[in-house]
């Protein structure tokens, strides 16, 4: 590949080259090592450039442990320097030096690459195909020629080295080979006190918050704590709304919505006088949104819509007052329709009234199953995500009647199919069809309360990709959906019976009416808080659109250098860069700091809570998984393992989902699924909510499920008592 530059421009690049000899790096590795600053010289060397198509970078020991035993490989496509510089997230494999066996594998989801050649494009960065984001990087055999020669340059070197390396086509080049100079896990800055990881948004996120998001977060909710990414709420701030007696242990599991939390609620005087306050403020700050959020038709948030488009439309608005003006600004003073927020924090009363249905059904059938309130207040009509997945459904059958709209998305990665259907005539009442559902659903995607997640207005290529899961799969989600119907109604008249067994029927009629009032009043509130997440997650699109804005401009005027570096900045140092405050000179070492940051905590398991130490009993053995009972049953099947369904949604009827975490984006492969398991959630998370509604086993909270089920595995789903069974077949 040749650049051409001017002679001024070569001095100049030459200029700096020696220069780097004086950076403060080098100075700093010098003094480490004992280097006589005198006794170095700086040469510029040119030589050809590898063509890299896989590049990356191996450590001969685990530079966050120090582990020696362990080789550490971190790879990507295209060049190296997008992993150098924090601009990708790429794949991990760890292999053990004694026995060259895969400890672990972490398949990362790889948005961008530094290509070979820039010939062809305006950008050093470009997008990496939709059908290699998830796809490994290192096969097997290139796996194996890596840990030969990590342990080869070792030896000769005689310390643990950091090796940079790349592949073209199977031919395999050592680029550096150098002595790791950082040993151990850096320190991150714990702030004092106690916290629990804020389980809502823990189980929506394998990765910490993006800078910006953070700060824009804390704006919205000041009462959160930002720590190594994650965020957390602060202990003291959730102990006043417990009147009974209880540890710091049991009030932080409740607050993580753990399963293992036994607490025997005891009431003292103090708590009733403690009980009776919190009902009273409750009541006179929530009271009002309480009493206008309790009996209000399916559609009366879409008048959120009209805000929104305001608001996107109005160029005098920026990104922090979109965020004011649709959550905060003159809120009160509208229909509550315009208060998606709002009308979420208040939906959580269905809780009450699944534990009140509980105690009566448990009075009344001491024998009835223990979900029994569950299961009669599931399958609620009006629900925006489930309507999602039907909608997702009706599309693919669309396609499927059209014999060449379904062999161009059958046959072709999901975002060429996009391509093709817009260049074929046979796909425009296709296209119709899928621009009729994102004007419902396009502010909708993956990770969808991080502004920096595109959403499927932008690139519709996951809703193309689910579809052609749909058709592939031959899966008929209907038939499904009706089977549930009817063994719920089944079971609703069971209940109705076993209600007459022991009273007179003008009783039972009391008592049924009593169990039919409370499971309405339920499945409402339900229905509420799935859908005005729908529109509160419009307001975040609101935000996105602007900073968008922001990002495009800053770009023309050279401010910022490549796409997404926006988001690794607050929102007073944007400001400061559009105001000339600030110039890339100043941000550039920031925001390559805080990528290599967020990388690196993006490795961390977050911790439950900090500040208290919470014993957790497990099941968990070498051959079953202990997670959370999210939805009844035991279903057996093979496990399909999907990281995101947006680029890898093939999954089969009757197969098990294997998830790292779900949201809404989520909800058409539950229609296809017959059990689910996710690695992070809890019994009120959307994968239960879902799971619940289509009457399939479901476990959350399985640690680690991802990595220790693979595809193709046999797996046993007890979503009763919350534990996957990994069926290991004799050889």
């Amino acid at each position: 590949t040749y650049y051409y530059v001017t002679e001024l421009q070569l001095h100049e690049m030459i200029k700096k080259c020696w220069a780097s000899l004086w950076s403060d790096a080098a100075f700093s590795y010098r003094v480490s090592q004992g280097i006589d600053h005198h006794s170095v010289n700086m040469a510029v060397i040119v030589q050809v450039m590898i063509q890299s198509e896989i590049s990356g970078v191996t450590f001969t020991a685990d530079p966050v442990s120090g582990d020696q035993n362990l080789i550490v490989t971190e790879s990507s496509w295209g060049m190296g320097a997008a992993i150098v510089d924090g601009r990708v997230s790429p794949d991990q494999y760890i292999v053990r030096k004694d026995t060259e066996v895969v400890q672990s594998k972490r398949i990362a989801d790889k948005k961008f690459m530094v290509p070979a050649s820039i010939a062809d494009t305006d950008s050093r960065l470009s997008p990496v195909p939709a059908s290699l984001r998830l796809s490994e990087t290192l096969s097997a055999s290139r796996l194996d020629t890596l840990t030969h020669w990590a342990k080869k340059s070792e030896a000769y070197f005689g310390s643990q080295q950091d090796i940079e390396w790349a592949f073209t086509a199977d031919e395999f080049f050592i680029l550096q080979s150098r002595p790791v100079t950082v040993m151990g896990q850096k320190e991150d800055e714990i702030p004092r006190g106690e916290f629990v990881l804020f389980k809502p948004l823990a189980e929506n996120f394998t990765d910490p918050l993006l800078p910006l998001s953070q700060d824009l977060f804390v704006k919205l909710f000041p009462m959160m704590v930002i720590i190594q990414g994650r965020v957390y709420t602060r202990l003291s701030h959730v102990r006043p709304l417990f009147p009974f007696k209880m540890t710091n242990e049991q009030i932080a599991q409740l607050a993580y919505l753990s399963s293992s939390s036994e607490v025997k609620p005891i009431l003292s005087i103090i708590g009733l006088l403690r009980l009776a306050t919190i009902l009273l403020v409750a009541h006179l700050i929530l009271g009002v949104l309480f009493r206008r959020t309790s009996n209000l038709p399916v559609d009366f948030m879409d008048s959120f819509r009209h805000s929104f488009k305001k608001v996107v439309d109005d160029d005098r608005v920026d990104a922090y007052g979109a965020l004011e003006s649709l959550f905060f600004k003159s809120r009160f003073f509208e229909p509550v329709g315009n208060m998606p927020l709002m009308v979420n924090l208040s939906a959580p009363r269905y809780m009450f009234l699944l534990a009140a249905i509980t105690r009566l059904l448990k009075l009344w059938i001491p024998d009835i199953r223990y979900d029994a309130a569950s299961y009669l207040t599931s399958g609620t009509e009006g629900i925006l995500s489930t309507d999602m997945g039907r909608h997702i459904w009706a599309l693919a059958k669309k396609a499927k009647q059209n014999a060449a709209v379904r062999q161009i998305i059958v046959d072709n990665d999901p975002n060429s199919a996009l391509n093709m259907l817009r260049g074929h005539g046979s796909g425009q009442e296709f296209l119709i069809g899928l621009n009729e559902f994102l004007a419902i659903h396009g502010h909708r995607t993956l990770k969808e309360f991080e502004i920096n997640s595109v959403r499927w207005e932008e690139d519709p290529s996951p809703v193309i990709a689910m579809i052609r899961n749909y058709l592939q799969s031959e899966a008929n989600p209907t038939e499904t959906e009706e089977r549930v119907r009817s063994d719920r109604q089944a079971f609703i008249q069971q209940v109705r019976n076993k209600l007459g067994d022991r009273f007179l029927e003008k009783s039972t009629g009391i008592r049924w009416r009593l169990i039919e009032f409370l499971r309405n009043r339920a499945r409402y509130f339900i229905r509420l808080r799935e859908n005005s997440r729908f529109y509160h997650i419009m307001g975040f699109y609101a935000v996105r659109k602007k900073v968008l804005k922001i990002e495009e401009s800053l770009l023309n005027q050279g401010k910022l250098k490549c796409k997404d570096d926006v988001y690794y900045l607050m929102w007073d140092e944007i400001r400061s860069l559009e105001e000339g405050e600030l110039t890339w000179d100043d941000v550039e070492a920031l925001i390559s700091e805080r990528r290599m940051d967020f990388i690196r905590l993006s490795k961390l398991t977050p911790a439950k809570t900090i500040g208290i130490e919470i014993t957790e009993s497990s099941n968990t053995t070498t051959n079953s998984i202990e997670g959370q009972g999210a939805s009844p049953g035991s279903y057996e099947g093979i496990a399909r393992v999907v990281m995101d369904p947006g680029t890898d949604a093939e999954l089969h009827p009757g197969e098990i989902l294997v998830a790292p975490y779900t949201d809404p984006a989520w909800t058409p492969l539950f229609l296809t699924a017959n059990a689910a398991v996710v690695e992070v959630g809890s019994y009120l998370s959307h994968a239960g909510t879902i799971a619940r509604e289509y009457g399939m086993p479901c476990v959350v909270d399985a640690a680690d499920c991802t990595l220790r089920i693979k595809s193709g595995d046999r797996i046993v789903v007890d979503g009763t008592n919350g534990l996957v069974n990994l069926l290991i077949e004799e050889q």
